[in-house]
């Protein structure tokens, strides 16, 4: 380390902070402390000072560097054939309607996904993803739901309710909703962000910067609201209709507007504001 960083002292103070220097940026690259003996006669300080300027501005580029992240590549063949016969198998059943048509659904539906219960399919639904989603017992997806989970992962726990048209997408993210929660219709969640940070190529070929949204058991989500990537909602909690939550939402706390703001706590009577 460079604490251990042993110099004659015909180095002079200079040579010695700048071989400090130098294994320190050693140790950020490498992860790995380096032990090393340097004698007066093996390092002469005109060749140890510019090495060690270089290293300094090798160490300042380090922590000025912007990673761009990387577009996801396109499926191949065998996912786009698989994602087909998908869609195709998907649609043969998507529209028959009355109980008749949400017991084919089950029964014709259910080995797609990595785990599925008992749950019940509207008409009109839109999935793309079945193998990387996991339903519990008593599910409900109602009528023109928009469900994918292509690159991500979707959890939905027992007894779920996503009212028609509601938009829940985990593509190239993760989302998860605990038991009990109801989600209002027309409303999005969606765990990935475009990126957007080069100005040279079109925001739709930067890629998505991957997210995750947690939304805990026994949560109501009005109707028409959006949920942003990286945001967990409590146990509890409720939002109002027509809300954009960009941040956590506490337990049993009463949320609403753009961006979604506590208006109130449940069960005390009136409104309460939390910090």
């Amino acid at each position: 380390m460079a604490g251990e960083l042993n110099s004659a002292s015909a180095q002079g103070d200079k040579a010695a902070d700048g071989s400090k220097r130098a294994c320190a940026v050693g140790a950020q690259t490498h992860g790995a402390a380096a032990e090393t003996t340097v004698s007066s006669e093996q390092v002469d300080q005109s060749e140890a000072q510019p090495e060690a300027q270089s290293a300094a501005k090798a160490e300042h580029k380090a922590e000025h560097k912007v990673v761009q992240p990387k577009p996801h590549a396109g499926p191949g063949l065998f996912s786009r054939v698989s994602a087909a016969l998908e869609e195709l198998w998907l649609a043969a059943f998507a529209w028959i309607p009355t109980p008749v048509g949400l017991a084919l659904r089950l029964f014709a539906w259910r080995w797609l996904f990595k785990g599925c219960g008992s749950a019940r399919f509207g008409t009109g639904l839109s999935l793309a993803g079945c193998r990387n989603m996991r339903i519990g017992n008593g599910v409900r997806m109602g009528r023109g739901c928009f469900v994918t989970a292509s690159d991500g992962e979707l959890v939905l726990h027992d007894c779920v309710a996503l009212s028609p048209n509601v938009h829940v997408g985990a593509d190239a993210g993760r989302i998860e909703i605990g038991a009990h929660t109801a989600v209002g219709p027309g409303t999005v969640i969606r765990a990935a962000n475009h990126c957007i940070a080069r100005q040279d190529v079109p925001i739709m070929h930067q890629g998505h910067v991957p997210g995750q949204i947690i939304i805990e058991e026994d949560v109501w989500i009005g109707a028409n609201c959006v949920i942003t990537p990286d945001v967990r909602i409590g146990r509890g909690a409720v939002v109002g209709a027509g809300a954009v939550v960009t941040r956590n939402v506490a337990p049993f706390s009463i949320v609403g507007g753009v961006p979604a703001k506590l208006i109130g706590m449940r069960g005390q009577g009136g409104q309460k504001h939390w910090d």
